[in-house]
């Protein structure tokens, strides 16, 4: 029988129930019940105190029982869409225009809480990371169009994360240091999962899409980000506490700012410190953006697939 501990580590690694109940031979209902405690069919009945253990979920009854078939993944459904897209010239035209950009979502009074400021930035990555993981790879027969939408869109990523990131280090870290008792601990661990983030995006920005070696960089980053939404998110809810509103929106203003100046590319040997950042960082920033300006970068097609020569 699996123990908390193990479940409960697996989640950290940004593996799901489902996932989890697989790997460990259990329902995922069971593996549920086991991590916090609660039956997975009272999801709608737990507490407010049952709803910030670890490991609960809003809503948990998905869990027990088969997922409802979905018709879209028969084979002979696909082809009779692909026959309809094929014959109606205005579903093309509309697939040429659809892009993945995400869009900048704002709360209705434009909150500039810093924890408000930084999950906006993961719900933007998270919806660029299901679009990538929708799309069929090198690996599982992908179309040339549609491997050219997945390097978009892993180029789109690493824009965002490295402009989340630099301002981040800049302020954001710097401020959990001082705020919170084990704030080095939070810090360090989290500036050792972004320069992994760093590293595996480095190597995709090296590679075509239409590689084994894509294909397995990709499924890294995707675990790398689940687990470090979930990281950062769990700590987000201890800063709510020792910090005042006030501070966190100032910081959040500090980050808005520093985000128009950040680098939109990885830099993995610069130092993750708030005094290197505003020397090298500004200067690796403003040399990012003449590369941008200049260069067919992937994310310019913000996730469509790259027109034939």
């Amino acid at each position: 029988m699996p123990t908390r501990d193990q479940i409960r580590a697996l989640l950290e690694q940004g593996h799901d129930y489902p996932a989890i109940g697989r790997r460990l031979g259990v329902p995922a209902g069971q593996a549920y019940l086991i991590a916090t405690g609660m039956p997975a069919d009272g999801s709608d009945t737990y507490t407010e105190a049952e709803r910030q253990r670890p490991g609960a979920l809003p809503s948990a009854q998905y869990l027990l029982g088969a997922e409802a078939e979905n018709p879209t993944t028969k084979e002979g459904v696909l082809n009779w869409i692909k026959s309809r897209v094929a014959a109606d010239a205005q579903m093309q035209a509309a697939a040429q225009q659809r892009d993945a950009e995400p869009g900048e979502i704002q709360d209705p009074d434009d909150d500039h809480d810093a924890l408000v400021v930084l999950t906006r930035d993961h719900n933007q990555v998270k919806a660029l990371q299901e679009q990538l993981e929708t799309l069929p790879s090198h690996a599982t027969g992908g179309s040339a169009a549609q491997m050219s939408r997945r390097k978009s869109i892993v180029d789109m990523i690493t824009v965002k994360l490295s402009q989340h990131e630099a301002v981040e280090e800049e302020y954001f870290w710097p401020a959990v240091r001082q705020a919170m008792p084990d704030g080095d601990r939070w810090a360090d661990e989290a500036i050792e999962q972004e320069q992994q983030g760093k590293d595996t995006l480095t190597a995709l920005g090296k590679l075509e899409s239409d590689t084994d070696e894509f294909d397995d960089l990709v499924e890294q980053l995707v675990l790398l980000l689940r687990k470090h939404v979930a990281y950062e998110e769990k700590l987000f809810l201890q800063l709510k506490s020792v910090m005042s509103d006030d501070e966190r929106r100032e910081l959040g203003e500090k980050l808005l700012t520093a985000k128009k100046l950040a680098p939109t590319r990885p830099h993995p040997h610069t130092p993750a410190k708030p005094a290197v950042l505003k020397t090298v960082g500004a200067a690796a920033a403003a040399v990012d953006k003449v590369r941008d300006t200049v260069a067919d970068r992937p994310a310019k097609r913000r996730g469509r697939p790259k027109k034939s020569s």
